[in-house]
């Protein structure tokens, strides 16, 4: 199992580079199930992450492999929310372009979309940064506010800074941010020509509609379609 598990994670990096969402910052983790650790690029642009570049860390942030252990300063994003949600098994952290504005302003990220039915039960905040490493999340104690902030939800915002997107596995992670983003952009398309029309909040409708996007069919799909937008490489 490791072997895929590395191998679709640097797939997983590139889908998120190509597709704009991750571009020279930004990372993607998975969990192994059968050890309870996780995989994570060393510190690296996600569009050229290979597999030698995978490290396999434990919870606690001791790095098993040898080598290079120069991971990214916010690995403890990724610990924390896998430590506070068995559930998870892949986490992604970005900065997209579509996705900064509800970071910086006050305006509640809506479902506007059937696709963004996936974060109909809200999208929280956290802003509870430590003054010793300004915007970004470097301790342990962030960690856990920022885990706790981000509760039984899909995805979370971080104030001045970007967000993160869960996922019971890598594909689904892949298809979470995926339709998080273009949410994101659709909201922001439809505020700029007026009122939006927000889908309706009906609990059986929002969970039947979340069912289906992340129904096994339709994440192979999405999966597949960004894999076959990859460039060719020959490295």
């Amino acid at each position: 199992m490791s072997d895929q598990l590395r191998e679709r994670l640097v797939t997983a990096n590139r889908i998120l580079a190509n597709e704009g969402i991750i571009r020279g910052f930004g990372h993607v983790s998975v969990r192994n199930p059968e050890t309870d650790t996780i995989y994570l690029s060393r510190s690296r642009s996600p569009a050229f992450v290979t597999e030698d570049d995978i490290l396999e860390l434990t919870l606690d942030g001791d790095i098993l492999d040898e080598g290079d252990h120069s991971t990214y300063l916010e690995n403890v994003i990724h610990r924390a929310i896998y430590r506070a949600r068995p559930d998870v098994n892949a986490v992604v952290h970005h900065h997209a372009e579509s996705v900064i504005p509800f970071a910086i302003s006050d305006v509640e990220m809506r479902p506007v979309t059937h696709k963004g039915m996936l974060f109909a039960d809200g999208v929280p905040k956290f802003d509870e940064y430590d003054e010793a490493h300004g915007y970004l999340i470097a301790t342990e104690a962030e960690g856990e506010r920022m885990a706790a902030t981000l509760g039984d939800h899909r995805a979370q915002l971080l104030v001045g800074h970007g967000a993160n997107t869960v996922g019971g596995s890598l594909k689904e992670a892949i298809c979470v941010t995926y339709n998080f983003v273009l949410n994101a952009r659709n909201q922001l398309d439809g505020e700029s020509l007026g009122e939006v029309t927000f889908t309706p909040e009906s609990e059986s409708m929002v969970r039947t509609t979340a069912e289906k996007e992340l129904s096994e069919g339709v994440v192979d799909r999405l999966w597949e379609y960004l894999t076959k937008q990859l460039p060719d490489r020959s490295e």
